[in-house]
């Protein structure tokens, strides 16, 4: 089978409280920049320290090193969705609570490298699985967190959520480093 192009969603196949996401990913081929956004926004924090990754910005915000967590974290979700939405699945998933997972992970003892070598991995196995699946799966839809999406708007959701962090590296931790 030939890899998939994917393109972004309509706003049909997604809820509007992710349209914030699905507005980051640019036109083009989904699958594409999902093989490659990961070494930009991994790019942005690699040559930190261990103590400049435990960074946050703000009392309450996550370290940066959690943030790279939460993305391996949100990925992995997000990817479960789709494998189940493209097989079929009839079944309403749960949603899940980001800051419990966060809390509950202890990214902070771990080493920036470490987190940023499983962000890898968990991104090749995405891509592996978007890229085995056809047009006919890439249109199914299915339901988690009671909201509605197809299984390409995960794709795209995955992409946006990405790049919606690595502005929030941009605009807010880099600076505040720099400035510190």
């Amino acid at each position: 089978m030939a890899r998939p192009t994917i393109a972004r969603p309509q706003p049909n196949e997604y809820v509007p409280a992710v349209s914030h996401y699905m507005a980051r990913v640019p036109d083009g081929d989904v699958l594409d920049l999902l093989t490659h956004q990961i070494d930009e926004t991994l790019g942005l924090v690699s040559g930190l320290s261990e103590q400049e990754a435990d960074f946050a910005y703000a009392p309450g915000k996550w370290s940066i090193k959690e943030v790279i967590g939460h993305l391996s974290d949100t990925e992995r979700v997000l990817s479960y969705r789709a494998v189940a939405f493209a097989r079929g699945e009839p079944q309403s998933l749960p949603g899940f609570d980001e800051n419990l997972y966060v809390a509950n992970a202890n990214f902070r003892t771990r080493t920036l490298a470490d987190l940023m070598a499983e962000l890898r991995a968990v991104r090749a196995s995405t891509v592996a699985l978007f890229a085995s699946l056809d047009p006919a799966m890439l249109d199914r839809r299915g339901t988690a967190n009671n909201r509605e999406y197809t299984v390409r708007a995960l794709a795209s959701f995955i992409a946006g959520h990405e790049r919606h962090h690595a502005a929030i590296f941009r605009e807010r931790y880099l600076p505040a480093l720099r400035a510190g």
